[in-house]
Formats: structure tokens, sequence, C-alpha cells
């Protein structure tokens, strides 16, 4: 039986962060919204459990060849929505899985929360911390404090979660090597299973964008040095790099995004979200209210639909395989997609090679951590070739 991802988007916070691109409207706690913001999530959250059994039902049941492996409730911040909403979402969605991740931002969760979640089947969860350092978490414009955190923190490991990852941000306004060294100490310390560490972007639509698109918030050096340092010390202490951006203890590799970096098949539910099955891409309407409707209406909220072509696919393959410690093979990619890659990359790969940011044995190509920080470069450079 073919095992699928689920993802759900959930596009609430209590407020939008200055450098977040993601779908998100912020809303404020469940004490200080309005009678119409509550009246909408209630709206958005029988949507989603509508849209989830009609997906679920013709893509899964229906077919009788699929079963859901792992579920990744994202967002925004799924942990935001009231306790009634939760309880009626996760009674819907509950399966027998392999993992269940839940992305929860500090200050929004509670003991209760977290118990439901667990009752349910949750077994993971992703923290939202960015960094450790109050005058970072201000600029960023998160709502918790470092102690918000590790109250969290604390709660879910208290309520049985063992299974944890925690997202950091480099390269944020008015870091410093010294203040970056800081928060990878203090969640090493942690000892969580898993790390996500990014850059941060500056992406066009966002206030940072009007703010730093002329003037980056730190140097090239300062955030290859902090991408170099998060390397060493973690994998110092036992994590595996085993993603451009991710970190895991040995066996706790998130099994939902290696789907994705595999090219798997998963089903998106809720708006912007994207589903993958059979070769065909769908994305639902990114407009929250026209999404409510048309499921409502019980009209498809897919807006946009394309079957992807074989040269498409062999590009996602490239892209998404060498972020990977596994990289990709290029007799495998060659007698799938019909192209001899070893002779139509040979001179790249032998550059690549002598400058290190390549290593190729046994037909495998990968990136070395020098590699990993000029990868969309190299990866460019291999698809103009194809």
């Amino acid at each position: 039986m073919n095992e699928i991802s689920l993802y759900v988007h959930i596009p609430f916070c209590m407020r939008k962060c200055g450098y977040c691109d993601f779908l998100s409207v912020g809303i404020g706690n469940e004490n200080s919204r309005t009678r119409d913001q509550s009246c909408l999530v209630d709206d958005f959250t029988d949507a989603l459990i509508d849209e989830f059994e009609r997906e679920y039902n013709e893509k899964i049941l229906n077919k009788g060849m699929s079963r859901i492996s792992t579920i990744f409730l994202g967002g925004g911040t799924p942990s935001i929505l009231d306790y009634k909403n939760i309880d009626k979402l996760l009674k819907t969605v509950s399966e027998n899985l392999i993992e269940w991740t839940i992305e929860c931002n500090p200050g929004t969760v509670d003991e209760d929360k977290l118990k439901l979640c667990r009752e349910y089947g949750v077994n993971r969860i992703s923290f939202g911390l960015q960094s450790a350092n109050e005058d970072e978490l201000k600029c960023l414009g998160r709502i918790h404090t470092y102690k918000d955190f590790l109250d969290s923190y604390e709660l879910a490991r208290n309520v049985g979660f063992n299974n944890i990852n925690i997202d950091l941000m480099s390269a944020i306004p008015g870091q410093t090597y010294e203040s970056y060294r800081h928060t990878l100490e203090e969640v090493i310390s942690l000892r969580p299973e898993h790390i996500s560490a990014y850059s941060l972007i500056i992406e066009d639509g966002t206030p940072f964008y009007d703010q730093y698109k002329d003037n980056p918030p730190v140097s090239e050096k300062l955030d290859r040095q902090m991408f170099e340092m998060t390397h060493q010390m973690l994998t110092d202490v036992g994590y595996i790099h085993y993603e451009v951006s991710n970190y895991a203890l040995p066996g706790y590799e998130c099994k939902h995004n290696l789907n994705y970096w595999k090219r798997g098949e998963y089903i998106g539910i809720g708006p912007s979200a994207a589903s993958h099955i059979g070769g065909v891409r769908t994305t639902n309407t990114s407009d929250i209210n026209e999404y409510i409707s048309k499921i409502k209406a019980v009209k498809s909220p897919v807006t946009e639909k394309e079957k992807l072509t074989k040269e498409q696919q062999l590009i996602e393959e490239i892209y998404l395989g060498l972020r990977t410690i596994q990289g990709i093979n290029l007799i495998q990619l060659s007698d799938t997609y019909k192209k001899d890659l070893n002779t139509i990359w040979s001179s790249d790969i032998n550059q690549f090679i002598r400058s290190g940011l390549v290593n190729y044995r046994d037909n495998q190509l990968t990136l070395t951590i020098d590699g990993m920080w000029v990868s969309d470069s190299i990866i460019n450079i291999l698809l103009e070739k194809i």
C-alpha cells in the first residue's frame, strides 16, 4: 500500500512577523479576538474538516491504494486555535501514523492543549523559537520571550513529547557571531531531537523587505560563519546534518519533510496548500474567505493544477535531492529520465570536486558543507546543462 503525507495549513497567528511571507493573518489571542474573528476561526476549522473528509474519501479510501503515514499541521500558528477547534480538527484527521507534527509558537500552548494533542496521537512538536536573545526576538516581532519558550518546552516534555524540533534563525538584524553562538549553546543544552536552522531571507512583500532590501542585516561573511558554526557545533554533539537547514539526532529525521524531498505523494488542505498525487500538482486558493466559501458550496478550492512534465520532475529530483545528505544517484536518474548526466555534467562535477564543493562516489553526487552554502549556484549550473 502506497504511503502519502497530509499537510494541514492553518493561516492564523497572534500577529504577523515582519519577515514572514507565508499565508497568515494576525487575530490576537483567544481572549482579545472580536466576535467576527472568532466566527472566522470556527468557520475555517469546519471548512478544513470538510475538505479533509472529501480529499480522504476521493483520493485515499475510494482508491484503496494509499494510507496517510505522516501529518504536519503548519501555518501560521496551529496552536493558536482554541481547545474546541483543536479537538474537532484532531478528532477528524486522527490516524495510526508514523509521525504527526504540530507547529507551535511559545506562549500559545498550555497543558490542556498539549495533553489533547497527545491523546489523539500527535507525537512530534515543532517550536518556533528563532533566538534565545530577547532583543533579537523583539526585532523579529515574535510574541514570546525566551522564558516563554522554556516554559512551553518543559510542558511538552512533561506531557510526553519525546520528539521535539526547535526552529532557529541566523542573520537577524543586530545579531552577532557571539549572540548566535549563545542561542546554539542554549538549545544544545536542551537536547531536542531535531533542530531546523535557517538564515533569514528578506522576502519581497514583507515589511523587512522595505527596510533591508538595500542594506542586508548582516554581511555575507558573517552569515556564512554562522552557517558553518551551526554545522560544527551541532555535528560535534551528535546531530546529523541531513539536509541543508536541518539537523537530527539519529533516527529523528523529519519523515514528513523527507517525503517532500524524495518527491513522494502528499495531500495539502487549507488555503494555499499544495498536493502532489500521480504526477499532478494542485494548489488551493490563498484567499481565506474564498476558501471557506468554496468548501461550503461543495466546490473545489483548487486554483492551480499542473501535470508535471518529465523535465520538471527531473529538475525537482535534482534540486530536492542535492539538498539532502543522500544527494542524487546519476545512474538512476539517467536511466529514469533518459539523459546521460555523467557525460553532460562531467566537466562541472570535476570542477566542483577540485573546489571542494561536492563529493562523487559510486555515481552518488553529494554536497560538502562548503557546497551546501552555495547549493543554489551549484544546482543552477547543473540545471542549465539539461
